[in-house]
């Protein structure tokens, strides 16, 4: 059984929305991955991939499912889409900030940027609408956040 609503409880307490159902697209998505990699779902207090291990992805409950929480779901689907090694994009991983930063930040944000184009091919591959205009917006803001100010 999907329990989504159930863990979703258990991150977020006596809120009042403890009974939250997930829209069509992103529940959709949630148990394609589920079934797929074995990756839960769970909404709670940030947004991330927890990792290969862990094995669970968390959206943040502000976000509108539908939109913007569609989005970044699809984003951290395509993390765990991506090779569990130290290899090829997550090859920045095996350096040490310290003492080459720039090539580190460099494959960190390819790395994000390969999550992106893997969550929109997930999106077209199970079927569910994007509206491409408001996606690579989401996109350009969430790299964005990768370069200093």
């Amino acid at each position: 059984m999907f329990k989504q609503t159930v863990l979703f409880y258990q991150k977020m307490g006596k809120y009042k929305f403890k009974n939250r159902k997930f829209p069509k697209e992103f529940k959709t998505v949630s148990r394609y991955i589920e079934e797929k990699k074995g990756v839960r779902v769970t909404l709670g207090h940030f947004t991330s991939f927890l990792g290969h291990f862990t094995r669970e992805i968390v959206i943040h409950h502000n976000y509108d499912l539908k939109n913007n929480g569609l989005f970044a779901l699809l984003h951290e689907c395509g993390h765990s889409l991506q090779p569990p090694t130290n290899v090829g994009i997550n090859s920045y991983k095996n350096l040490d900030e310290t003492e080459r930063p720039d090539e580190y930040r460099m494959g960190r944000f390819l790395n994000e940027v390969d999550a992106w184009s893997r969550g929109y091919k997930l999106a077209n591959t199970i079927g569910i609408p994007i509206n491409k205009k408001k996606w690579d917006l989401q996109r350009e803001r969430a790299l964005l956040t990768y370069f200093e100010k």
